[in-house]
C-alpha cells in the first residue's frame, strides 16, 4: 500500500515540476561527475591545525580572519541571542576567550567553512533554513543527552559538536549538484507528509543523502567519526566503530522530529536504543526541557547563518 502511494504521488505531483522526471538511480549520475566541490583552504588549515601542539585561541583566530565572511559569521555567532553575552565583540579572538571557546570556534569554523561552497535553495522541507535550524539544535540536544550517560561512556563533545552539525551534509550536497532532483525531493515530502524523508529519497533516486554526504566527507578526509555519522545516522543498528555518537545522533533527530524539526520527523525511536547508551529513564524528557528553552534563539541563530 506505501508504495502504492508512493507511485501515485509520484506520478501526480510530475506536472508541477515543469515535467522534470527523476531518474531512476542517481548512482549512474553521480559517478559521471568528475570532481567535488573541494574543501576550502580555509577549512584545510583548520583541520591542520589540530595537529599543532602550540595551537591557541590567537592561531586559530589568525587562519579564520583570513576569510573576511567566516570572521564575520563566527562573531555574529558570539553575538547571537543564543550566547546571551552582552558585550562587545569586535575580533574572533574576543568570540573565542569571552564566549565560545577554543574547541567550538574550532569546530563550528571547520564546519561553516566547509559548508560554505555548497550553494543549495534556502527554502523547503530540506532547504538550507531548516538544514541549520536541524544541525544547530542537534549540536545542543545532543550534549543533553550525552551529560546523562554514565561517565565511563562519555562522548568527546569535539565529535558531538561535528556530528549535530554536519550529518545532514548530504542535503546541501544534492542542492548543489542536483538543483532539479533537490526540488523535486522538496516537493515530493511535502506531498507526502506521513512518510519518511529517507525512504522517499530512496525510492525517488535509488540514493540518500546519507550516501552522498559520505561520498563528500570521504574525499574531503574528514574525520573518520563524522564520516561514519554521516553514513549511518538512520541505521540505529550499526555497530561499528563509533556506534555509540552514531546511536546518539538517531535518538537526538528522533527527538527532534517529536518538536516538528528535521527529516526524522516519521522516524520512531524504541526504549532499548536509550538503554543501550545508558541513559536513564526520563531521559529524553529532560534533555527536551531544556532544550525548549533555548529553541527560539537557536532559531534566530539559524537565521542569521541563513541570512
Amino acid at each position: 500500500m506505501q508504495a502504492s502511494l508512493i507511485n501515485w504521488t509520484l506520478n501526480t505531483i510530475t506536472p508541477q515540476l515543469d515535467s522534470f522526471t527523476p531518474p531512476k538511480d542517481m548512482r549512474e549520475a553521480i559517478s559521471r561527475i568528475k570532481t567535488l566541490p573541494p574543501l576550502p583552504g580555509i577549512a584545510l588549515r583548520i583541520t591542520q591545525l589540530a595537529a599543532d601542539p602550540s595551537a591557541d585561541a590567537a592561531k586559530l583566530a589568525g587562519i579564520i580572519e583570513q576569510d573576511p565572511l567566516l570572521t564575520a559569521q563566527v562573531i555574529r555567532w558570539a553575538c547571537s541571542p543564543l550566547y546571551g553575552y552582552r558585550g562587545k565583540i569586535t575580533s574572533v579572538q574576543d568570540a573565542i576567550t569571552r564566549v565560545l571557546g577554543f574547541d567550538f570556534v574550532f569546530n563550528l569554523a571547520l564546519g561553516l567553512a566547509a559548508l560554505a561552497p555548497l550553494k543549495a535553495p534556502k527554502d523547503g522541507p530540506v532547504g538550507t533554513r531548516l538544514f541549520w535550524i536541524q544541525a544547530l539544535a542537534s549540536t545542543k540536544l545532543m550534549p543533553l543527552l550525552a551529560n546523562q550517560m554514565p561517565a565511563a561512556h562519555r562522548l568527546a563533545p569535539a565529535n558531538l559538536f561535528l556530528a549535530g552539525l554536519m550529518h545532514n551534509i548530504g542535503f546541501p550536497l544534492l542542492g548543489n549538484q542536483f538543483p532539479e532532483e533537490f526540488n523535486y525531493l522538496n516537493k515530493l515530502i511535502q506531498a507526502n507528509p506521513t512518510l519518511t524523508v529517507f525512504n522517499l529519497e530512496k525510492f525517488a533516486f535509488g540514493v540518500d543523502h546519507t550516501m552522498l554526504g559520505a561520498w563528500l566527507m570521504t574525499a574531503w578526509s574528514m574525520p573518520k567519526p563524522v564520516i561514519d555519522i554521516v553514513y549511518h545516522h538512520h541505521n540505529p543498528y550499526y555497530r561499528g566503530e563509533n556506534h555509540q555518537l552514531n546511536l546518539l545522533t538517531f535518538l537526538s533527530d528522533c527527538l527532534l522530529g517529536r518538536l516538528g524539526i528535521g527529516d526524522a520527523q516519521q522516524q520512531t525511536s524504541q526504549d532499548e536504543f536509550f538503554d543501550q547508551l545508558g541513559l536513564p529513564a526520563g531521559a529524553s524528557q529532560t534533555a527536551l526541557d531544556k532544550f525548549n528553552d533555548i529553541l527560539e534563539n537557536i532559531i534566530a541563530t539559524a537565521d542569521i547563518v541563513t541570512g
